[in-house]
């Protein structure tokens, strides 16, 4: 009933308000306990709360961050760094990233325009492979060159893994919705932050096409240029799984039971990403556990400090932060569409 739940949503707004004082005060005195004796700090990230889908409706995601703190890194000294300018800058642009909330289920549907941009790509990326496999076999096809073929699918298919935790790193953190080119991902990457369940919702030409425009400027001159069949095969089958791994995304997102047994299967011999390993990236600020093909290369680049040194480079060199260096960012999580959400519309 409508009292009920305002009670759920007074009680859990209130809990938020009280709360928070005490847990800003208890991390300062923290990170005065943690603080060496020069001149640089190291501030733990926040953490994301998750509340349903009514109770998170009445509480805004940034009303707990102070717009004054930030990450700093041992590397980046804090004379380099307005602290408080730096923290009011991520908040302004998280906040006002990912956009209105779509709720009408219509707009999850696949239109035609995305149906023909994904097969624009899917295409270019399938005529890639024939052509290199041609070119390996206009003259006979040896046991090498079937090696050589088979080699290079598996390469596309582990750095794949690679390039989307990179591009998905560099959405996560820099550009906007002004952005030329990829301004609508970017934008709908922060969406995604603040309400995961609707990527789970979105049938497939929906979901995937946001990322079939930009790649063609790779996939198209190599098609009509290049004529070497490894090269060929590479940039065909890498770049199917970068745009494919949208999908590997959503289903990084659902449930066992709401899967396809080779979907689970392959996600628990770790061909794919799932859901537990994905799951750590969706801890604000969000910044770590960016590849979503197989998850192969997270450990790795989260373990080796990989991007902070990266981010740390670009913060010397153009004084942009990354929105991850955000801190103190209790951000409510929308984790689960209303109930029965979409029945009757989405299949």
């Amino acid at each position: 009933s409508a009292a009920p739940r305002a009670s759920a949503v007074t009680m859990l707004t209130a809990r938020c308000v009280i709360a928070l004082p005490a847990r800003r005060a208890s991390r300062a005195a923290s990170r005065r306990a943690r603080a060496p004796s020069t001149s640089t700090s190291a501030i733990s990230p926040g953490r994301a709360l998750s509340a349903s889908y009514d109770a998170a409706d009445a509480i805004d995601p940034m009303s707990s961050y102070d717009g004054a703190s930030c990450v700093v890194t041992d590397s980046i000294d804090a004379d380099e760094i307005d602290r408080t300018r730096v923290g009011e800058t991520l908040r302004e642009q998280i906040a006002n990233m990912g956009g209105e909330q779509l709720m009408d289920p219509r707009d999850f549907v696949s239109t035609d325009a995305q149906r023909r941009q994904c097969a624009v790509l899917f295409a270019s990326c399938a005529a890639l492979v024939g052509k290199g496999m041609y070119e390996f076999g206009c003259d006979g096809f040896t046991a090498m060159e079937a090696m050589m073929a088979v080699g290079t699918i598996g390469l596309a298919y582990w750095t794949s893994d690679l390039g989307t935790g990179i591009f998905h790193w560099s959405v996560d953190n820099y550009g906007s919705k002004a952005t030329p080119l990829l301004g609508g991902v970017i934008d709908a990457f922060q969406g995604h932050h603040k309400y995961p369940w609707t990527i789970t919702k979105r049938q497939w030409a929906n979901n995937v096409h946001t990322t079939c425009v930009a790649p063609l400027v790779f996939t198209t001159p190599t098609l009509l240029l290049n004529d070497r069949a490894t090269d060929l095969i590479f940039v065909g089958v890498f770049t199917s799984l970068i745009v494919l791994s949208q999908q590997f995304h959503a289903w990084s997102h659902m449930k066992k039971s709401e899967l396809p047994p080779l979907v689970l299967k392959a996600q628990d011999m770790g061909l794919l990403v799932g859901r537990r390993d994905h799951g750590q990236h969706h801890k604000s600020p969000f910044e770590g556990h960016y590849c979503i093909v197989s998850g192969y290369w997270n450990p790795i680049l989260d373990g080796s400090g990989f991007f902070r040194a990266l981010e740390q480079a670009v913060f010397k060199a153009t004084g942009t932060a990354p929105r991850c260096w955000s801190d103190d960012v209790e951000f409510i999580v929308q984790e689960s569409a209303p109930e029965g959400w979409g029945r009757g519309v989405l299949k």
